[in-house]
C-alpha cells in the first residue's frame, strides 16, 4: 500500500452562500461576494471601502494549487471567479479524489477568504458571518466525515460571544477552533477575559488554532506586492510574541491539558525562539512568575504544535524543537500547495531523516491531536 498522510493544514475555498442573510440583516455592513468583470470574484466591505483578497487576485486566486502563474490559463480561470473553480473546490466528494492523488487521507481544513474576514472591525457582523461559515463547513466535511476535519472560527473581538459559539460549535462535534494569531488591539491573550474560553476548549478537548494572516486588525486593508513579501517574510515574529504571551501570561500553566497550533508559519524558527525563551527566563530569573514552574520549552512540548509544509530547515533542527510538536500540511488549495506532490516533496524534507520521524510528524501527531486515523 502507498504511503499515506495527514495534512495539519488544509484550507475550504468558502461558497457564496456562507454569506446568506448577512446583507439582508446588516446591510451595508455585511461583506457580500462581488464580480469584476475580467478580474474575478472578490469579498466587498462597503462601509470599510476595502476589498479583500485584492492583493493577491480575488477568490480565484486562492484555489490554483498545482498550476503556474507563468501560464496564461490559470489567470483566465482567475478572472472567472468562482465559475473557473475545479470541481474539488466545491464538491467533498471530488475533493477526495484530489486528496488520493496527493496520497492525503484526511484534511484538517482552515479557512481562505475568512482568513482576512477576521480583521473586520465590526464584531457583531463577523460573529455572525463566523457563525454561517461554521454551520456551512460543518455541511460541507460531514459528507465524507473521515477525510475532512474542519476547524470552527471565533470572533475574539467579543470574548463572550466567542465563548457562546464555542459552546455551539462543541455540541456540533467540532475537534478545534481558530482563533486570530495575536489577541484582539488592547488586549492579550493572557487576560482573564479569554479564560472561559480556554477553560472550555480544555474540557471539551478542542485544539486552539492560531494561522497565518488571521490578525484581528490592519488585514483588511490591502497590500502592495512589497507588503505582501513583508507580512508574509515577517510573519514568524508576530506569532512568536503570541505564542510567548501564552507560554509566560500563564495560559499553557493554568491549563495544562490544552494543546495550540501555530499554522503555515512554518518551523524553521522554532529551535532559536525556544532557546531564547528558555533564555530569557535565565536572565531574568528574579522576575519570573511563580507559576512559571517549568521552562519555556518544556510548556512548548507538553502542549505546543507548529506546522510545516516544505520546510527543511525545522526538520534539520527537529531534536530541539520536539518531534512531538511538528504536524505537516498540504496548504491545498493555495498557490504555494505542495500539491499534487506531496510526497515527494515529503521526499525531500525527510532526505537522510529516520523513517519513523516521517510517521510521527505527517501521521502521529495530527492524529492523536484530532482523534484522526488513516486505513492500514
Amino acid at each position: 500500500m502507498a504511503r499515506l498522510a495527514i495534512s495539519a493544514d488544509s484550507h475550504i475555498l468558502e461558497g457564496r452562500d456562507v454569506f446568506a442573510g448577512l446583507v439582508e440583516k446588516y446591510g451595508d455592513r455585511a461583506p457580500r461576494v462581488v464580480h469584476e468583470e475580467g478580474k474575478g470574484d472578490y469579498v466587498d466591505i462597503p462601509t470599510t471601502g476595502k476589498r479583500l483578497n485584492a492583493a493577491i487576485g480575488g477568490i480565484g486566486r486562492l484555489g490554483i494549487a498545482g498550476m503556474s502563474l507563468d501560464d496564461p490559463e490559470t489567470h483566465r480561470l482567475i478572472s472567472l471567479g468562482y465559475e473557473g473553480l475545479k470541481p474539488a473546490l466545491l464538491d467533498p466528494v471530488e475533493r477526495t479524489k484530489a486528496m488520493d492523488t496527493d496520497g492525503v487521507w484526511n484534511e484538517v481544513i482552515y479557512p481562505s477568504v475568512f482568513m482576512r474576514l477576521f480583521g473586520i472591525p465590526d464584531a457583531e457582523v463577523l460573529g455572525a458571518a463566523f457563525r454561517n461559515y461554521n454551520d456551512w463547513l460543518w455541511d460541507f466535511c460531514a459528507v465524507v466525515p473521515d477525510r475532512l476535519t474542519g476547524l470552527a472560527l471565533l470572533v475574539m473581538q467579543n470574548p463572550a460571544e466567542a465563548h457562546k459559539e464555542l459552546g455551539r460549535v462543541v455540541a456540533k462535534g467540532y475537534k478545534g477552533v481558530c482563533v486570530p494569531c495575536s489577541a484582539p488591539d488592547g488586549t492579550h491573550y493572557s487576560d482573564s477575559i479569554y479564560d472561559p474560553i480556554w477553560a472550555t476548549a480544555q474540557e471539551a478537548g478542542l485544539s486552539i488554532n492560531l494561522h497565518i494572516f488571521t490578525h484581528p486588525y490592519g488585514a483588511i486593508t490591502g497590500l502592495d506586492n512589497a507588503g505582501l513579501i513583508t507580512e508574509y517574510a515577517s510573519a514568524p515574529t508576530l506569532i512568536q510574541y503570541t505564542l510567548a504571551d501564552l507560554i509566560s501570561g500563564g495560559v499553557a500553566h493554568r491549563y495544562p491539558d490544552l494543546k495550540f497550533v501555530a499554522a503555515e508559519f512554518n518551523t524553521g524558527w522554532v529551535a532559536n525562539w525556544l532557546e531564547r525563551m528558555d533564555h530569557a527566563v535565565y536572565r531574568a530569573r528574579t522576575a519570573v512568575p511563580d507559576y512559571l514552574d517549568m521552562k519555556p520549552s518544556e510548556y512548548w512540548r507538553r502542549q505546543f504544535y507548529a506546522t510545516f509544509e516544505d520546510d527543511r530547515s525545522g526538520m534539520l533542527t527537529r531534536d530541539a524543537i520536539g518531534v512531538e510538536t511538528l504536524m505537516w500540511g498540504n496548504d491545498f488549495p493555495h498557490h504555494d500547495s505542495v500539491w499534487p506532490h506531496s510526497q515527494e516533496v515529503l521526499d525531500m524534507v525527510f532526505a537522510g531523516v529516520p523513517d519513523p520521524v516521517r510517521q510521527t510528524t505527517t501521521v502521529d501527531n495530527v492524529s492523536k491531536l484530532y482523534g484522526l486515523s488513516i486505513p492500514g
